[in-house]
């Protein structure tokens, strides 16, 4: 082998160990994105069982998370319930963002603004699996260029599914209801994402002398 092939045969290894550095992965290996800065995020210790990751910026004011949760059917969700979830969890107006598609799969993005703080988030229904990045801001200092970067930067390694030709069997009990299973998915991980955001930052401040 020339010194020249072997030197650009490293080159190639040392790229493609960057790239992977680079990239973040859900545990099923479905969803991969590039993460936050390490100099201005760090990723937080003893998540939430929905929790894949969550990182939060030095000065608390950003805070961008992955969460996975598994549907009691595969029926397609449906946008605007999952926005009035978003809505009612927030306390504030959804924006709805344009819809990507990726590797087949729709990226359902939108964006709330709350009395308290913001919140984004990318949607992506895969059957019975939802994934959820999201990204909740406080205050003016936030880093929404962050923001941008880590929702944008989402890609799927499955592609989608051809649509079922048959429906999907609808419970035993006859009562699935789609509208309020897709409002709840809009809604849910935002409290609880928040709370352990708060929960870390009260941990991180001195304790009072007795």
């Amino acid at each position: 082998m020339s010194l020249g092939l072997l030197r650009v045969l490293v080159l190639l290894g040392a790229l493609q160990s960057l790239v992977n550095a680079q990239s973040w992965t859900t545990p099923d290996g479905f969803l991969s994105l590039t993460p936050p800065a390490e100099k201005t995020f760090q990723a937080l210790p003893n998540l939430p069982p929905q929790f894949h990751v969550l990182w939060i910026s030095q000065d608390q004011s950003t805070k961008l998370g992955v969460m996975q949760v598994q549907l009691p059917s595969p029926q397609k969700l449906i946008q605007a319930a999952m926005e009035e979830g978003l809505a009612d969890e927030i306390g504030g107006k959804v924006t709805r963002l344009p819809t990507r598609i990726v590797a087949g799969h729709e990226v359902l993005a939108m964006t709330a603004m709350g009395p308290q703080f913001a919140c984004t988030q990318a949607i992506i229904q895969d059957q019975n699996q939802l994934y959820k990045v999201m990204a909740i801001t406080i205050g003016t200092a936030a880093d929404q260029q962050a923001v941008d970067q880590f929702i944008g930067s989402i890609a799927i390694s499955k592609p989608a599914a051809p649509p079922a030709a048959v429906p999907p069997t609808p419970p035993k009990d006859g009562k699935l209801d789609l509208h309020q299973i897709s409002k709840t998915a809009g809604g849910v991980g935002l409290i609880l994402g928040i709370g352990l955001v708060v929960y870390f930052a009260m941990r991180r401040k001195p304790s009072q002398p007795a």
